[in-house]
C-alpha cells in the first residue's frame, strides 16, 4: 500500500469499524465517477499511546483495517485507484486538514467517536467544518456499481449544492427530488403560498433539466421541517443533500435523518 499526499482524492476515514467500511464502499462509485484516487486514511491519536510498544500495535492494527477497507473495495471489482495513509494526531483536525485539498470526505455515522473525545463524534462535528463536502453514510450499501436505491432528495439552496445533487442522481441513476420549504403564517396562506412556491421552483429547475437531462426530477414546495418531511414521505431515501446552514448546524448531523447526508458549503465546486 503506497502513501500519497499531494493528488487530489476522495478521502475515506477508517478506523475499523463497520462504519468506515461502508463509508468506502460508497466512496468508491465517486471516485470513480470523478476519475481521482480513492485515498483511505486512518488517525492514530498519539496522546493515548503512553509506550513504544503501543505506537507498534496501534500502527498495526491502523494497517491491517486499511487493508481490509481496500480488499473489499476492491471486491467490487470498481476500477479504482486506491491509496492509504496513517496519520498521527486527532481525528476531526487531520480529517478537517485533508478537506483543504480533498475532493470530497466520506465517513461513517458511527465511529472514530473516541479520537474526538469532549467534542462528539467526528461524523457530528466534521460537517460543519470541513473545506469539502462531507458525506456522512448512515446506511449499510451494497457491494455493487450502485450502492444503494431510493431517490435523492436535496434541499433547495444554492446553485453548487444543486450542482452536487444532480451529479449524485447521475452517477447512481437515481430520481432527483427538490424540496422548497416555506413557512405560512396565516392557515388561508397555505395554497396560495404552496402554488407560488411550487412555481417559484419549477422555473429554477427548469435550467437544470436542460443540463441532466438524463435524471429525473421532481420538485416539491412544502410547508414545515425538512425533517418531519422526510420521515413522513413513502419512497426510500438514499441520499439527503443539504448546504451548511449557519442557523440550523445541526442538520446535517447523523441520526437526525434516517438516510445517508451530503454537506455541501457554498463555495464546494
Amino acid at each position: 500500500m503506497r502513501d500519497l499526499r499531494s493528488a487530489p482524492a476522495l478521502v475515506v476515514g477508517i478506523d475499523g469499524s463497520r462504519a468506515a467500511t461502508q463509508a468506502a464502499l460508497w466512496a468508491g462509485d465517486e471516485a470513480v465517477s470523478r476519475d481521482i484516487p480513492l485515498r483511505l486514511v486512518y488517525v492514530i491519536d498519539k496522546a493515548n499511546l503512553a509506550r513504544t510498544a503501543a505506537d507498534r500495535n496501534h500502527l498495526a492494527s491502523a494497517r491491517a483495517a486499511l487493508y481490509d477497507a481496500q480488499r473489499t473495495v476492491e471486491a467490487t471489482g470498481e476500477r479504482v485507484k486506491i491509496e492509504t495513509e496513517v496519520l498521527w494526531g486527532k481525528s476531526l483536525s487531520k480529517l478537517r486538514e485533508k478537506s483543504r485539498s480533498a475532493a470530497m470526505i466520506c465517513i461513517g455515522s458511527i465511529g472514530m467517536t473516541h479520537a474526538c473525545r469532549g467534542d462528539g463524534s467526528v461524523a457530528r462535528a466534521l460537517p460543519g467544518l470541513a473545506n469539502c463536502p462531507v458525506l456522512v453514510v448512515n446506511r449499510p450499501v451494497r457491494r455493487s456499481a450502485i450502492p444503494d436505491t431510493g431517490s435523492i432528495v436535496v434541499e433547495m439552496g444554492n446553485d453548487v449544492v444543486l450542482q452536487h445533487a444532480f451529479e449524485e442522481a447521475r452517477l447512481r441513476g437515481a430520481p432527483l427530488r427538490a424540496v422548497a420549504l416555506r413557512q405560512a403564517k396565516l392557515p388561508h396562506d397555505i395554497a396560495d403560498g404552496n402554488r407560488l412556491a411550487q412555481a417559484q421552483l419549477s422555473r429554477r429547475i427548469t435550467r437544470w433539466r436542460r443540463m441532466y437531462p438524463d435524471v429525473a426530477v421532481e420538485s416539491v414546495a412544502v410547508r414545515g421541517n425538512i425533517r418531519r418531511y422526510l420521515a413522513t414521505i413513502d419512497e426510500p431515501v438514499q441520499l439527503f443533500v443539504i448546504g451548511v446552514h449557519p442557523y440550523r448546524p445541526d442538520l446535517g448531523k447523523p441520526g437526525l435523518v434516517a438516510c445517508s447526508v451530503l454537506t455541501v458549503r457554498g463555495n464546494h465546486l
